[in-house]
């Protein structure tokens, strides 16, 4: 059977982008496959990860990739997830297990971060979202709406601080990571570094990672300034309104409508909803973090 128009339309933009986009974001139809989240060995040809001077190796996501595929019920769900955003925005374990869906704005591309506990002279603040954290969070709250479970007062990430560390000691593990820290310290130090890459001041590294002495809510303009040099980093010199039409990365209600034509189809195969699946859960894919 033919795809749909917009599934086609998002393929030969994949192939348009090649191995470069396949690994900067994700393929449109091989996260929906079980076991999926390891690249086949043709995509590995197709694609390695550019040298760059950053805290953790890029081998190291692949390995994250194969050792979070060990994980079972809601670990194995929000485990890659809590990795992806750690990396991404510079958000702390403790930030991320306090945040709820209604600190979440994804059109705006705009998360609040509550004041922490401590250091006490730390206030609220504002992080800017990029491309790919936007969208797999638009995924995760669509696939909790599909199975009516969205709820704006809920967490994002629906496990204990305590859980998740021992989920990643888990993963670890699996992974025979040999790191000289923490590894949720070397995650946000990976942070620090890509925002080097992409250029932020001080200023707006410390809005991000909230690792000033005395950190105080960015302002309006800070955070367009954030966000405009995260987008030029990932998109190779254009804002977001300039390259979103050749993006590989499919609307969250378009992938579930896709997911549930291959399941009819008999090629794809959706558990029941229950308390420990989440039926459409997105597939987070982590080695495109070594992009």
């Amino acid at each position: 059977m033919a795809l749909p128009s917009y599934a086609e339309a998002i393929e030969e933009k994949q192939l348009e982008g090649g191995a470069r986009d396949a690994g900067r974001y994700t393929l449109i139809f091989p996260p929906v496959f079980p076991s999926s989240r390891r690249p086949s060995g043709h995509e590995i040809l197709l694609w390695s990860p550019p040298e760059r001077n950053r805290h953790l190796d890029s081998s190291i996501f692949l390995k994250l990739d194969e050792a979070c595929d060990q994980l079972t019920g809601l670990a194995g769900y929000y485990v890659p997830l809590v990795i992806f955003l750690a990396v991404e925005t510079g958000l702390r374990l403790e930030e991320l297990c306090a945040l709820k869906w209604q600190d979440v704005a994804l059109d705006a591309r705009r998360m609040d971060v509550a004041k922490p506990r401590w250091p006490e002279g730390h206030e609220a603040r504002t992080v800017v979202l990029s491309v790919r954290a936007r969208w797999n969070l638009e995924c995760v709250a669509s696939a909790l709406q599909e199975d009516d479970r969205y709820d704006p007062d809920a967490p994002v990430i629906p496990m204990t601080t305590t859980a998740v560390h021992k989920a990643l000691r888990i993963v670890e593990n699996h992974a025979q990571l040999q790191l000289t820290e923490l590894f949720f310290e070397a995650l946000h130090r990976d942070a620090a570094m890509r925002f080097d890459e992409a250029g932020l001041t001080k200023a707006e590294k410390d809005v991000m990672l909230g690792s000033a002495l005395r950190i105080l809510p960015g302002s309006h303009e800070d955070l367009i300034s954030i966000q405009d040099k995260l987008d030029h980093h990932l998109l190779d010199g254009r804002t977001y309104e300039e390259a979103k039409d050749g993006i590989p990365l499919i609307p969250a209600p378009q992938l579930i409508r896709a997911r549930e034509m291959m399941a009819e189809w008999g090629i794809l195969k959706i558990e029941e909803a229950s308390p420990t699946v989440i039926r459409h859960f997105p597939n987070v894919v982590l080695r495109v973090l070594a992009a």
